[in-house]
């Protein structure tokens, strides 16, 4: 069974269409492409005459017989919309009709023809081209433009048909792969062809036939999408287990389409698969996306090895119901929690599926916001149950934005559900009221404020509980700009020296339960952490502060840059001071915990300079003068075809080693791969290699997996990739776990 279904899959991939945005193609201007020859025509194009319903004739020797004119030697016959040489040409002047022998060469607004004769005639005021024995080519297209051989083609403004004839969209005289057929039609007018008794032929070689077969000529059109075929393991079987999806793609209308797929797992029988996609409404402005609507749907039916049902529903609306109203929905779901590691082999490492639905407002002119938002959860691969938002509802002003004194308000009630009967759940209400008042002082810049947090507990199975937290700070901020070079550019540096005063009440808290709140410190205390002045993440749990931050922050950014650049050089230091040697503690039924009277030294470095990236951040611990976490991050970036980044990650108890790259052996072919490992502990938690080749007219891509399975071994699986230019082309699982496995790389085969 394996090797039959290997065929029809390398049948199929032969059978296929442009769906979803993959272009092989190049401009008809790009004399040069990637990975390509250079553009090359059946012969010099040549330029159209400037005269006006005239034609420009030249030959050796001319007669005129009977209304006919009688060319031969050299002939060029030139129009604003024609071109035609030959070695004799008759032309009619009663009904402009015309006959060319002897090296043809024709030439309109999109088709090139070589032929041994040709004839045209007007029908309806429309030229009608017709050559026997000739090649043809679609230069109008560029590279990508389809040529071949054929018997005869016949040639109108609005179709082209070929008898007997060859159809490829590979560069002239370099056809890996072609069409055979006895008649090929080229409706230029509805974009489609239609082919019949059409063989397919790769390299030489026929790998399909049809007795009918049709495409789209450029852009979306309904067919086969590039198969995907891949082996696995299944666990506790020493034999791979092999994978085959055919999908199908649906152009519904330019605003929707439909992909269906079967997928054949040796392993587990046959799925089947559904995504709509439709476009509701455009986005309203250049601040808006799109309003879309998409749902997913996979359905196994009887699980060989289980027995059971399984299946995946994926809904998502992003709509916009005016300019400040926008709603946003999702419904995720599986049959059961190992689905993700049993039969859709991606997506291993989430926890939990959520579901929600939002409704915003917001109204930037008056500062003013509004949410409401409720939520569910599932639970998948080894996953535990979390806080939910049964229902939450949020809102926020500022007031006098625009003066001197802005006053914040917030208010934010969140009913919090948990699938545990014994956790704790309820209503947590919490208003917050903030002023603020930059003093008219030019330098430095004086920022005192004070706020003030009510919070209110209306628990189920505990009584209710009140919290009331004042809370005050200043800024005092030192920043200058100056302008000076650094690595021979220009730059705006900016030295900002920060000092931040931060009071908020000693609360007993250790009595609340926690929905939501987590602790910021638990991996590698950052600058944003110190300068936040809270270590909290939620509001479930509020520190006690009675502190001083000082930080440094010295940016150089290139003069003029976009908003979206990089700066060139940043560096960043902070630390804060304690008065109070107990901060409330997050763990539960706990009030505080004690801790030094200073922070550990935050620091981060970034550079970026041209295709270069270095990061590295760091945790000093001053009391053992040394770091305890750190994490540096470098790579070299010319493209997403030659890039490599190297991550390494020490969290105190354990050190991670992150290695991404690509590296192209030659113009076409080029490697990829990754490798996720614990060094502390020696597991590879995910390792990920690769090869692709990439040409004008086809490309491959061959990927292999493996993946820690939580059980001291690991999963290992084998994908492979194939599309041909303007007959398959497709987002395929694959592309998508590569990419998530490989960062920075872009896994289309272009």
């Amino acid at each position: 069974m394996k090797k039959p279904l290997i065929f029809v899959f390398l049948m199929l991939a032969h059978l296929c269409i442009n769906a979803e945005g993959v272009n092989l193609n190049c401009a008809p201007t790009q004399s040069v492409c990637d990975n390509c020859p250079q553009y090359q025509t059946l012969f010099p194009l040549e330029q159209f005459s400037e005269n006006t319903g005239a034609l420009d004739i030249e030959a050796d020797k001319s007669e005129i017989i009977e209304e006919k004119y009688l060319l031969s030697g050299n002939v060029e016959v030139n129009s604003e919309n024609l071109y035609l040489s030959a070695n004799e040409v008759e032309v009619s002047s009663a009904d402009r009709s015309l006959l060319a022998e002897g090296n043809v060469r024709f030439q309109d607004e999109s088709y090139l023809i070589t032929s041994a004769t040709l004839s045209s005639s007007r029908k309806d005021d429309e030229l009608i081209a017709v050559a026997t024995n000739a090649n043809y080519q679609d230069y109008s297209v560029g590279l990508g433009g389809a040529n071949g051989y054929t018997e005869v083609i016949e040639k109108t403004p609005t179709s082209v048909l070929l008898t007997n004839t060859t159809y490829s969209l590979c560069p002239v005289d370099q056809n890996d792969w072609q069409i055979d057929a006895d008649q090929i039609e080229l409706n230029l007018k509805k974009n489609r062809g239609v082919a019949d008794n059409a063989t397919i032929k790769f390299y030489g070689v026929p790998i399909f036939y049809t007795p009918k077969y049709s495409w789209v000529l450029a852009g979306r059109g309904s067919g086969f999408l590039t198969p995907e075929y891949s082996t696995y393991n299944e666990p506790g079987q020493n034999d791979d287990a092999y994978s085959l999806r055919v999908p199908y793609y649906f152009n519904l209308s330019p605003d929707r389409d439909l992909l269906v797929a079967l997928t054949y797992m040796s392993s587990r029988r046959f799925i089947y698969e559904g995504k709509y996609r439709q476009l509701i409404a455009p986005k309203i402005s250049a601040d808006h996306q799109d309003s879309i609507y998409s749902i997913e749907a996979k359905y196994l039916p009887e699980d060989k090895i289980t027995g059971l049902k399984r299946w995946l529903v994926n809904f998502s609306e992003e709509l916009d119901l005016s300019d400040n109203i926008h709603l946003s929905a999702q419904f995720h779901r599986v049959s059961d929690a190992k689905y993700f590691r049993e039969i859709s082999k991606t997506d291993t490492d989430l926890k939990t599926l959520k579901s929600s639905l939002k409704y915003t407002y917001e109204d930037k002119e008056n500062n003013f916001s509004l949410a409401v938002l409720t939520e569910n959860e599932q639970i998948v691969n080894a996953g535990t149950p979390e806080y939910t938002r049964a229902l939450e509802g949020s809102m926020s002003k500022t007031l006098n934005a625009d003066q001197k004194i802005p006053i914040q308000v917030d208010l934010v009630s969140t009913r919090f559900a948990h699938e545990t009967a014994t956790k704790d759940s309820g209503t947590r209400t919490h208003g917050k009221f903030g002023i603020s008042r930059e003093l008219n002082i030019q330098y430095p810049k004086i920022t005192p404020r004070a706020n003030i947090a009510i919070t209110n507990y209306s628990l189920k199975n505990s009584p209710n509980i009140n919290r009331t937290i004042l809370g005050s700070g200043l800024n005092i901020d030192f920043t200058v700009i100056n302008e000076t070079n650094l690595f021979s550019y220009q730059v705006n540096h900016r030295i900002s020296p920060l000092i931040t005063y931060n009071y908020r009440a000693k609360k007993v808290q250790g009595n609340i339960p926690l929905f939501d709140s987590t602790d910021k410190y638990d991996d590698i205390i950052s600058f944003s952490d110190l300068t936040s002045g809270e270590r909290y993440t939620g509001l479930d749990r509020i520190t006690n502060a009675n502190d001083i931050t000082l930080s440094l922050e010295s940016t150089y950014r290139k003069v003029g840059a976009l908003e979206d650049d990089k700066d060139l050089l940043s560096l960043k230091i902070a630390q804060t001071y304690y008065t109070d040697d107990e901060v409330v503690s997050n763990i539960s039924n706990t009030n505080y915990e004690t801790r030094k009277s200073y922070s550990d030294i935050a620091a981060s470095i970034d550079m970026s300079l041209n295709k270069f990236n270095i990061s590295s951040a760091a945790q000093f611990n001053p009391d053992k003068s040394k770091v305890v976490k750190k994490e540096n991050t470098i790579s070299y970036s010319p493209s997403s075809r030659q890039f490599v980044s190297l991550s390494f990650i020490d969290d105190g108890t354990k050190e991670t080693e992150k290695f991404y790259g690509a590296y192209p052996l030659t113009d076409s072919i080029h490697v990829f791969g990754g490798i996720d490992k614990t060094t502390s502990t020696g597991v590879t938690n995910a390792e990920t290699t690769g090869i692709a080749y990439e040409s004008c007219c086809w490309a491959f891509r061959l990927a292999h997996f493996k993946e820690d399975n939580s059980s001291g071994g690991h999963n290992y699986s084998t994908g492979m990739e194939l599309v041909l230019t303007g007959l398959g082309s497709t987002s395929s699982p694959l592309k998508d776990k590569i990419e998530n496995k490989i960062q920075g790389y872009t896994a289309n085969l272009r």
